[in-house]
Order: C-alpha cells, then sequence, then structure tokens
C-alpha cells in the first residue's frame, strides 16, 4: 500500500489539507492527518473546524468535508497511521517535506510513499513530484469566497439584480487565511439566490466615525463567532450589533456574534452598566453569557435545535433541525428573561429544552442569533438554509427600502410652476 504526503509549506491555517483534500477526492482515497500546530498569535482562530463527531481540528480541514462529504477524523499518530496504510492507500498532508528518518521508519514496514509539495504559479496551486520535480496536477486556484477550483475561478453563476453589501465582522485575512468557513458559507448562500453581494470587512480597529462610514450603507450584518476576540477587540462587534438594532439592518450572530448582539439590546434596553459580555456579575450587573459547568465538557459537533412554533427560525428551518457546535458558553437565562417584554425570546433550545440555543427580535426585520456554527454544514451545492434566510431578508430590505427612498425623493408637480427656486 501506499502513503501520498502532500507537503504544503505555507503558515496560513486555511490552506493546510486543501490541496490534499482535493487530491482524495480526485483519488477516492481517504485522508488522515497528524496533529499540526500554527502561529496562535497571527493566526487565533487557526483551530476553528469542528466534525460532524465533535473533533476539534485545524480550520483548513474544511476542505476536506467541503469537497469529499467526509469527515476528517480525529488526528493520528504515527502507528495508527501505519495501521492504516498497511491496509489501503491514503493521503496525509503536512506543513514540511517529510524527514528522511521518518520516510524510512515507514518503508521498513512494507508501505510505499509518494511525496507531492504543493507549488503556487501566480494564483494557482499545482502539485509537484518532490523526486523528479514534475508537475502533476492542473491548477486550482480561489474564488472570490475562498472556495477552491479546478482552471478558471470566475463564478459561473448567472446573477441578476444590484449588487448589495453585506457586512462581516473581522478582516479579510482572518476570513480567507485563518477561519475561511464563514466567508465560503456566504458564498454558497449567494450563489444559490442568485445574488452579487460585496462583503465589507468591520475590523477591530473600526470605531466611532470611522464605523459608522463603514457601515451607513450596508444591507446586512453577521457577526461570526469564530472571529470575534476577547478583551479590547469585543468594542467593535458589540458597536456593530449595537448599529443593527438602531438602524434596523438584517443581522445575524453566530455563537459570540449572538452573545454580542443580546449585549447591545440589554444595554440599550437596561443601561451599559447593568449588562456585561464578560467578567463576573454582580447585584447590580447581568453577564450575557456564563461559561458551561466545570465538569461539563464544550458541546462539539452536530446536535438537534428544537424550535419555538411561532418563531422565524421555525418558519425558516421546521421544527427541529441540526447545527454544527463549538459551544463553551451559553446565554444568562435571567438576562434573557428580563429582555423578554422588549420583544427578544428564545426562538431554538437543546434537546433538553434546558438552555437556549437561538434568539430573536420580533420588531426588527431579521434580528436573529445562534448558539451554533451553521457556516460548518454549507456546501456549494446545499447551501445552509438560515444563511439563505438572512440573504433573502436582506434582499427584501434593501427593496423595501429602495422604494421609500423613492416615494420621498420623487418631484411633484406643482400648480404654480413660477414658484420653484434654487
Amino acid at each position: 500500500m501506499t502513503i501520498t504526503f502532500i507537503a504544503h509549506s505555507t503558515p496560513e491555517p486555511a490552506l493546510y489539507g486543501a490541496m490534499a483534500a482535493i487530491l482524495a477526492e480526485l483519488r477516492a482515497l481517504p485522508l488522515c492527518h497528524f496533529p499540526v500546530s500554527h502561529d496562535a498569535q497571527r493566526y487565533p482562530n487557526a483551530r476553528q473546524h469542528v466534525t460532524a463527531q465533535g473533533h476539534a481540528l485545524t480550520s483548513g480541514l474544511l476542505w476536506l468535508e467541503r469537497l469529499t462529504g467526509r469527515g476528517a477524523g480525529e488526528e493520528s499518530g504515527l502507528e495508527s497511521l501505519i495501521y492504516r496504510a498497511l491496509k489501503e492507500d491514503i493521503v496525509v498532508p503536512l506543513r514540511e517535506p517529510l524527514p528522511v528518518g521518518l520516510a524510512a521508519q515507514i518503508r521498513e514496514q512494507g508501505i510505499e510513499i509518494e511525496s507531492l509539495a504543493v507549488v503556487r504559479n501566480q494564483d494557482k496551486f499545482q502539485l509537484e513530484d518532490c523526486v523528479t520535480g514534475k508537475i502533476r496536477s492542473n491548477g486550482w486556484g480561489r474564488d472570490a469566497f475562498g472556495r477552491w477550483a479546478l482552471g478558471s475561478v470566475s463564478q459561473p453563476v448567472m446573477r441578476a439584480g444590484k449588487t448589495l453589501r453585506v457586512a462581516l465582522v473581522g478582516d479579510f485575512a482572518e476570513q480567507r487565511d485563518s477561519y475561511p468557513a464563514m466567508l465560503a458559507a456566504l458564498g454558497d448562500a449567494a450563489d444559490a439566490l442568485a445574488m452579487n453581494i460585496d462583503v465589507v470587512y468591520v475590523t477591530a480597529a473600526l470605531l466611532g466615525s470611522q464605523l459608522e462610514c463603514t457601515l451607513f450603507d450596508v444591507d446586512g450584518i453577521i457577526l461570526p463567532g469564530a472571529t470575534l476576540t476577547s478583551g479590547d477587540h469585543q468594542a467593535s462587534p458589540l458597536a456593530t450589533a449595537a448599529w443593527a438594532l438602531e438602524n434596523r439592518t438584517p443581522v445575524l450572530g453566530i455563537n459570540q456574534g449572538m452573545h454580542q448582539m443580546v449585549t447591545a439590546l440589554g444595554q440599550k434596553v437596561l443601561g451599559p452598566d447593568r449588562v456585561v459580555m464578560h467578567g463576573p456579575s454582580t447585584l447590580s450587573s447581568l453577564q450575557t453569557g456564563l461559561p458551561l459547568a466545570e465538569h461539563a465538557q464544550p458541546r462539539l459537533g452536530n446536535h438537534p435545535v428544537i424550535t419555538r412554533n411561532d418563531s422565524l427560525l421555525a418558519n425558516k428551518m421546521g421544527d427541529e433541525f441540526t447545527l454544527r457546535y463549538n459551544q463553551r458558553r451559553y446565554l444568562n437565562p435571567h438576562l434573557l428573561a428580563e429582555l423578554e417584554s422588549t420583544g427578544l425570546r428564545i426562538s431554538g433550545y437543546d434537546e433538553g429544552r434546558e438552555q437556549a440555543q437561538a434568539v430573536e427580535l420580533d420588531n426588527h426585520p431579521f434580528f436573529m442569533g445562534v448558539q451554533g456554527q451553521p457556516e460548518l454544514m454549507s456546501r456549494r451545492e446545499r447551501p445552509n438554509p438560515l444563511l439563505m434566510a438572512f440573504l433573502q431578508q436582506v434582499r427584501q430590505s434593501n427593496r423595501e427600502r429602495d422604494v421609500s427612498h423613492t416615494a420621498l425623493t420623487q418631484s411633484v408637480r406643482l400648480k404654480h410652476p413660477h414658484l420653484l427656486m434654487g
């Protein structure tokens, strides 16, 4: 049997394993992978991909599931890798070329080795044979949403209508190179709806007038929890959630993004000193998100969400649906109870109906948050319906705003034209 090692010498988590996943799909082979680490300072969300079974992995292994439909499984040690390779051919991604000593150890077991390396030619990635130096594959590239495509990466979807602007919290490099799932899922939903969208990146440095200038003409906002960091960097996402609330802009909050939305509403209604995002609660303050119990494991993998019958979430997703989770905190039920009179309500629960897994606001075009990560379950051929529902409302709100603007600015023929001045 043969192990095909594919080395890609790049620090970007989103590229790790991508070309190996492509080859595994082309050859119909399983992909196994070693534990891998990345620069946590440069890529804080490098390890945010979660499989259906609950394995937390480096973010680039998303591509295996997107391209093949197969989960990446758990990380392998050398012994388990050799055991697997004794039974069947496998593909293994590496950060650097295979060390000579490790190659000799594998060959001693009677296993053949094929060594390939990822090389970049302008905007295309190809596989090069490490022994002969020959190029072994056609060029693969990434489209505007970071998704992989063979040959030309121009989008084949026939799109109609005006281009809508969707704000995404996080910078471009973070969304494309560190945690690529959200941007790719947004592209999936836009393709399915034949929508033209421009992504506007809301970085942590944007506050005050700069943030307002960035958001004033956006049509929708996504608060993706995997790219929201702690500490001082919470200010911009929280201000973005408050903007969406005040300006009735459609907003979808994911995981920690949902907590930001509830915090913004709580601070508006109860006062900024009464509601805090993190930190210890006091007699005069309520914490938005509470950590899971010390003895509880993080809620990882696929879990059911039970929807409230009369909610928008139930209308879009049905009585029950599945979400992929990477949950370490839950919404404070005392805060939710205080905000219920404002129109905020729990629209989704866990299977035991004990914890809130989704919330929405009645008197808002689309103010919805979910605890899970819908982007991890999106595919080109099967976009996540929650993201599609969000973009549909973005388009509808834009149309309604255009109609209102036309009605307010259309000229009126006066009875006495000579009165017209200026």
